[in-house]
C-alpha cells in the first residue's frame, strides 16, 4: 500500500499507511481519502493544500489539513478540476440526449464518457453559471437522466452507471453470525408521499397521458393518501413529465431507511474462500439480516468505507432510497437570488423555499426578515448556517451557528469573534482569524499572533511517567510567566507578584530569575541550599548579639578537644563588645 505524493517535479512515496487511512466511495461517483500523519514525519512537509496525490490508480487533491500537536488529519478528494475549467453562463437545452450533452460540455477537455449512448431518455435544461461538473451532477437527478458515474482520474474517463437497472440481489449478505460486527439504523417517514400532482411549464399537466388524471399514486408502502404537488418548469412534454413523476414518486412513497454496517470484509481477508460469495461493490443490492427487527431485507449499497490497513474496520451504508441518504444539496437551477422583504416581513404569509434534488426537498416555513431584525437559515453543499441579527438602540447584535463536515463554529459580536469545535477540541479565534486559546485532551493552550505562548495541563515527571501533576508550561519563544494582582484603584494595570522571566524584561527583571513583587514569608520554614548574594539586613545594618563556640585544643587524631564560648554585640553595624 503506497500513496504517491507529487511535489514540484518529484514523486515521494508514503508507505506508513495505518488504521486511520480510509477510502470512501459515495453514491454518485465521488471518492475521498482521509488519514492521520505526525507533523514530525519526514514526508509531512510535502503535503500541501491542493497538492496532488495518487492511491490505487486514482488521482486526488489535498483539500483539508487539520494540524494539531501530535497528529495532522489530511482529507483528499478526486481531482476533477479539469471539469471545472469551462464556465457556461447560460445552458438552455430542450429534449437533448445525454450523449449530446456530454459531447458538448467535454469538448474542451481530455475527458471522455463511456456508456453514454445507453441512456435513451431526453431532458431539458435551464441552467446558468455552471461548469461541466455542475452539469454532470445535474444529470444525476431523478428529474433528469437519473444516472451515476465512476470516475477514472488517471485515464480521464467517466463511466455511466444506471443503478436502477440492477434491482436483483447480488447474493452477498451481511449477518452478525458471519461478517457483521455493528449495526446502526436510521429511519424517517416525514417526507412520505403516496399521491403526486405533477406540473410543467405554463401549467402543463400529465392528464393527457394519464387517462385525464393530473396525479399518479404509489401505495407500495401504505394505503393512506398523502398528496404533494411537484412543479418543474423545465418540462414542456407531458410524457416526459409523467415518466419523471413516476421515478420521483417511487422514491417518495417509501420511508427513508438506512443502515450503517461495520463489516468484516471476508472477501479480501480470505479471498480463496469468500471472494465469489461475499465480495461487494458500490451500487450492489445486498441482503441484510436484521436480528433486532427479525427481518431479512434487500438494500442498495450507497457508500463504502475501506481501511486497507485494517479491513475489520470497513463500513457499508445501505439505503432504501439512495438519493435521500447520499444526495448532495446543490443550488443549480434552484438558486434563490433574492427574497421579497415586504412579504417576508408579513408573518401572515408563509414563504416556502424548495430545493429539489432527486427526492431531497428542503422546506423553510414561516420565514420573515426586515432591515432591522432578521433570522437567516442557509443550507449548501458546504454545510448549515444559522444567523440571527437584532438592533438594540444603536448597536447591532448578531450570532452565527455554522456546521460543516470539518467543524462547528459559534460566532458573535457582528460575527467578529468565534469559537470552533474541531477534532475533539475547542478553539477561540479573534476578528483576524487568529487563534487565541485551545482546549483539548492535553489541557489549555494559549496563543498570540498564531504563536503558542504556553499551556496549562497535566504532565508527568521526565524520569517516572507514573508521577503525574498539574503543569504550567511556558514555550521557548515566550518572555515571562507571572501571578499578578489588580489593585482596586487601577482597573487597567496588574502588578506582578511572583514572576519567572525567560527573557530580560527590564533592569529590575533579569533573565532566568524568579522575582517577587511582595514580601516573602516562609512561616518559620527553612530556606535550603541557598547561595546568598546582595544580602541586606532590615534597616540596612547588623544590630544584635551573636553567640558561638571556637576550638581551643585538638586531639592527636585531629578532632576537637576543648572549646570556649564567644559573644559578639553589634549596633548599627559597629562591633560594640566581644567576649572570648
Amino acid at each position: 500500500m503506497v500513496l504517491k505524493i507529487f511535489y514540484n517535479n518529484d514523486v515521494k512515496l508514503f508507505t506508513d499507511i495505518d488504521s486511520t487511512f480510509c477510502v470512501t466511495k459515495s453514491y454518485g461517483g465521488m471518492m475521498s481519502l482521509q488519514f492521520d500523519i505526525s507533523p514530525k514525519h519526514s514526508l509531512y512537509k510535502y503535503f500541501a493544500l491542493d497538492g496532488e496525490v495518487e492511491y490505487d490508480n486514482q488521482r486526488y487533491l489535498i483539500k483539508s489539513i487539520n494540524e494539531r500537536k501530535t497528529v495532522s488529519t489530511i482529507v483528499c478528494e478526486l481531482n476533477l478540476d479539469d471539469l471545472k475549467a469551462d464556465m457556461f453562463t447560460s445552458f438552455n437545452r430542450t429534449t437533448e440526449s445525454f450523449h449530446n450533452i456530454c459531447t458538448e460540455i467535454l469538448s474542451n477537455t481530455d475527458w471522455t464518457v463511456k456508456n453514454d449512448t445507453l441512456v435513451s431518455k431526453r431532458c431539458s435544461f435551464e441552467l446558468s453559471d455552471v461548469t461541466a461538473l455542475d452539469i454532470l451532477n445535474q444529470c444525476t437527478n431523478s428529474t433528469s437522466y437519473c444516472n451515476v458515474y465512476e470516475y477514472n482520474t488517471k485515464q480521464k474517463t467517466i463511466t455511466l452507471i444506471k443503478p436502477e437497472n440492477n434491482t436483483e440481489p447480488k447474493g452477498v449478505y451481511f449477518t452478525n453470525e458471519l461478517n457483521l460486527t455493528d449495526l446502526n439504523f436510521k429511519g424517517n417517514s416525514s417526507g412520505l408521499v403516496t399521491r403526486l400532482y405533477a406540473y410543467g411549464k405554463d401549467g402543463l399537466s400529465i392528464a393527457s397521458v394519464n387517462n385525464g388524471c393530473e396525479y399518479i399514486e404509489n401505495h407500495s408502502y401504505t394505503a393512506k393518501v398523502i398528496s404533494y404537488v411537484w412543479r418543474d418548469e423545465r418540462y414542456t412534454n407531458a410524457q416526459s413529465l409523467y415518466d419523471a413523476a413516476v421515478v420521483k414518486l417511487a422514491n417518495m412513497a417509501e420511508p427513508e431507511q438506512s443502515y450503517t454496517c461495520k463489516v468484516i470484509d471476508l472477501a479480501k481477508i480470505q479471498p480463496d474462500i469468500y471472494k465469489d460469495i461475499l465480495s461487494y461493490s458500490l451500487y450492489d443490492v445486498a441482503t441484510l439480516v436484521d436480528r433486532n427487527r427479525n427481518r431479512s431485507q434487500n438494500y442498495r449499497i450507497v457508500e463504502t468505507k475501506e481501511y486497507p490497513a485494517k479491513l475489520i474496520l470497513n463500513t457499508v451504508t445501505l439505503s432504501s432510497i439512495p438519493a435521500k441518504i447520499t444526495g448532495k444539496l446543490t443550488t443549480i437551477n434552484n438558486r434563490i437570488t433574492e427574497l421579497n422583504a415586504q412579504q417576508l416581513h408579513d408573518r401572515t404569509k408563509v414563504n416556502e423555499i424548495k430545493q429539489d434534488l432527486d427526492t431531497t426537498v428542503l422546506h423553510v416555513s414561516e420565514s420573515w426578515a426586515s432591515s432591522v431584525n432578521e433570522s437567516l437559515f442557509t443550507q449548501t453543499a458546504e454545510g448549515l448556517f444559522l444567523e440571527v441579527n437584532k438592533v438594540v438602540g444603536t448597536n447591532r447584535l448578531s450570532t452565527l451557528l455554522q456546521q460543516s463536515a470539518e467543524d462547528v463554529r459559534i460566532a458573535w459580536n457582528n460575527i467578529s469573534e468565534y469559537i470552533k469545535f474541531e477534532n475533539a477540541q475547542l478553539n477561540v479565534y479573534n476578528l483576524g482569524d487568529k487563534k487565541l486559546m485551545s482546549l483539548n485532551q492535553y489541557g489549555q493552550d494559549f496563543y498570540y499572533n498564531d504563536n503558542e505562548v504556553g499551556s496549562i495541563g497535566t504532565n508527568s515527571y521526565l524520569n517516572d511517567d507514573s508521577k503525574r501533576g498539574l503543569a504550567f508550561d511556558l514555550n521557548s519563544n515566550s518572555a515571562y510567566m507571572t501571578w499578578a494582582y489588580m489593585s482596586s484603584n487601577d482597573a487597567e494595570a496588574f502588578t506582578m507578584k511572583l514572576t519567572y522571566t525567560a527573557q530580560k524584561l527590564s533592569d529590575d527583571y533579569e533573565k532566568d530569575q524568579l522575582h517577587t513583587g511582595c514580601d516573602l514569608n516562609l512561616h518559620n520554614n527553612y530556606l535550603r541550599k541557598a547561595v546568598l548574594s546582595d544580602w541586606k539586613f532590615e534597616g540596612g545594618s547588623i544590630s544584635g548579639t551573636f553567640k558561638g563556640y571556637y576550638v581551643t585544643s585538638f586531639r592527636s587524631d585531629g578532632t576537637a578537644n576543648t572549646w570556649k564560648e564567644f559573644t559578639l554585640t553589634f549596633k548599627n553595624g559597629i562591633l560594640q563588645k566581644a567576649t572570648w
